[in-house]
C-alpha cells in the first residue's frame, strides 16, 4: 500500500488516511484524500514530493481551499497541504519573506501595522499566499505576482530552486509557475510605505467586496472575466442568476458566484458551472473560462 511505503520512507511525517475534504475548501464539497501530508518544513516537502514523484503516484497541492472544487469520491494518490508552511519574516522595513501556507487576510494585517502599501486590491481575498501566486490572484488589473522578488518552489527533479520575478511569466489570473510540476515554498515580497491615495483605493477594493455574497459556502469567482467584458454581467445579462443543481445555485447577489447552500456536491457544481457556460456561449458566442480550480494533480490552489 501506498501509505505504508510512505510510512517506510518518511517515518517522522504525520500522514492522514482517508481525510475528508469537504471542510478544508469554502465550497464544503469533496470526497476523501487516499493520503493527506501536511509538512512544516522545506525540507519535507521537498523529500515527500521526492517520494511521489519516485513512486509515480498523483500529487495535489493545496493551501486554504479557498479557489478550489475537489472531486467527489476517493481521491488516489497523495494530498499535499502548505498550510504548516507559514512563516513569515521582515528583513526590511518594507521586504518580507513570506511561506506559502500565510493567508493573505494575515499579509494584509501586517501591512496595515507597519503601514505599508501597494496590496490594497488583494483586501478580502482568502487562501494562501502560494495559492495567489500559482493564480497570480488579484483584482482591478493588479496581481500578487508583481510584488514578489523570488519565489522559492521545489521542481520535478526534486530541487529547491529559486526564481526571479523577472524569470516569471504572469498575466491574468495565470502565472508560469504553474507551467510544470513543482510547489510553491516561500516568496520573498517587496512592498512600500502608504502614502494619501491607498485608503481611497483601499474603500474602492472594499466597495468591490461588498457586492459578493458571503452568506453560503462558495469559491469566489467561477469564471475569469472574458477580455474587457465582466463575466458577471454576462452571466446575468444571459438569465444564470437563480439557476441550480441539487443544492448548487447561482447566487441571486453576483451571477459569478456558485453557492452552495449545503449538501451540494462536486458534480452538482461542476453541472451547473457548465449549463451556465452554455447559456453564456448560446447567447454570446464567447467561452467563458473556469477561474475557480478542478483539483488536478500539481495544481497550486489558494
Amino acid at each position: 500500500m501506498l501509505a505504508n511505503k510512505l510510512h517506510s520512507a518518511l517515518p517522522d511525517m504525520i500522514i492522514e488516511e482517508k481525510k475528508s475534504l469537504s471542510p478544508l475548501c469554502t465550497l464544503r464539497v469533496g470526497g476523501e484524500a487516499e493520503i493527506f501530508v501536511a509538512p512544516d518544513s522545506f525540507e519535507d516537502m521537498k523529500n515527500l514530493f521526492a517520494f511521489a514523484l519516485e513512486e509515480g503516484c498523483p500529487v495535489y497541492v493545496m493551501g486554504g481551499g479557498s479557489n478550489v472544487i475537489f472531486p467527489d469520491g476517493l481521491v488516489k494518490g497523495i494530498v499535499i497541504s502548505t498550510l504548516n508552511l507559514k512563516s513569515f519574516a521582515w528583513r526590511t522595513d518594507i521586504t518580507a519573506d513570506i511561506d506559502a501556507g500565510v493567508m493573505l487576510p494575515s499579509i494584509m494585517k501586517e501591512l496595515r501595522e507597519k503601514k505599508l502599501g501597494g496590496m490594497e486590491f488583494a483586501i478580502g481575498i482568502p487562501g494562501t499566499l502560494g495559492g495567489a501566486l500559482a493564480g497570480n490572484a488579484g483584482a482591478g488589473g493588479r496581481g500578487v505576482c508583481e510584488l514578489a522578488d523570488d519565489v522559492i518552489c521545489v521542481e520535478d527533479n526534486g530541487e529547491i530552486k529559486t526564481w526571479h520575478n523577472n524569470e516569471l511569466n504572469y498575466s491574468y489570473r495565470k502565472s508560469s509557475l504553474t507551467d510544470k510540476k513543482r510547489i510553491i515554498l516561500s516568496a520573498r515580497m517587496t512592498f512600500r510605505n502608504s502614502n494619501s491615495k491607498d485608503r481611497e483605493v483601499l474603500e474602492s477594493f472594499l466597495l468591490r467586496r461588498g457586492t459578493q455574497p458571503h452568506a453560503f459556502g462558495n469559491a469566489g469567482c467561477t469564471f475569469k472575466n472574458p477580455g474587457e467584458k465582466s463575466a458577471g454581467k454576462l452571466l446575468d445579462e444571459c438569465g444564470c442568476k437563480n439557476l441550480s443543481v441539487g443544492d448548487a445555485i447561482v447566487s441571486e447577489q453576483h451571477a459569478n458566484f456558485i453557492l452552495n447552500r449545503g449538501k451540494a456536491t462536486s458534480s452538482d457544481i461542476m453541472e451547473l458551472i457548465k449549463i451556465c457556460a452554455h447559456k453564456v456561449y448560446e447567447n454570446t458566442g464567447i467561452k467563458l473560462e473556469p477561474e475557480i480550480k478542478i483539483f488536478d494533480p500539481f495544481f497550486n490552489v489558494q
